[in-house]
């Protein structure tokens, strides 16, 4: 498959193809980071939600991180995801539980720009990280939107369900 290198370009390739293609449409994406610039929304507090479109068989979601952010661990509320690395470097944890039921790190991956990586339940969980001290993008690609998921609650010691909010939705 050829190189895409527009954000209209990828949504048309997704929107004309069956679900069973997007890996390898989504293994071509070289989206320079200025597509994404619209879309994007910053807070000092916490990383940011910009939904890009919502069909019935895809969302994508450009997440947009500060200095040193991060996503609680989580999993996809049963959906496959994709998140290509816009810009910046993000550092992947994924979790399993042991024996004991205990959360434990089984690997780190350092996304830089053009990465992708890949996330499923049956995978575990995982958090992401803005490891620089300069903002990041990540674009995520869900199969099927996500309204909600289980992430872990540090107070709580626990899984809980959120529901999960755009800060923004343009198209």
């Amino acid at each position: 498959m050829e190189t895409i290198n527009s954000l209209p370009e990828f949504i048309t390739k997704l929107e004309e193809n069956e679900i069973n293609d997007y890996p390898k449409i989504i293994k071509s994406l070289s989206i320079p980071s200025a597509e994404f610039e619209k879309y994007a929304t910053w807070n000092e507090d916490r990383y940011t939600r910009n939904c890009i479109v919502r069909t019935d068989t895809f969302e994508l979601i450009l997440l947009c991180w500060n200095k040193k952010q991060e996503t609680p661990i989580h999993e996809h509320g049963g959906q496959k995801c994709w998140v290509y690395q816009v810009d910046g470097e993000v550092e992947e944890k994924r979790y399993q539980n042991d024996e004991a039921g205990e959360l434990n790190i089984t690997s780190r991956i350092n996304l830089t720009a053009g990465s992708i990586t890949y996330m499923d339940d049956s995978m575990g969980y995982h958090t992401l990280t803005n490891l620089e001290n300069k903002r990041a993008m990540t674009l995520h690609i869900y199969m099927k939107p996500i309204d909600s998921c289980e992430v872990f609650c540090n107070k709580a010691e626990t899984f809980i369900t959120k529901e999960l909010e755009y800060d923004t939705f343009k198209k």
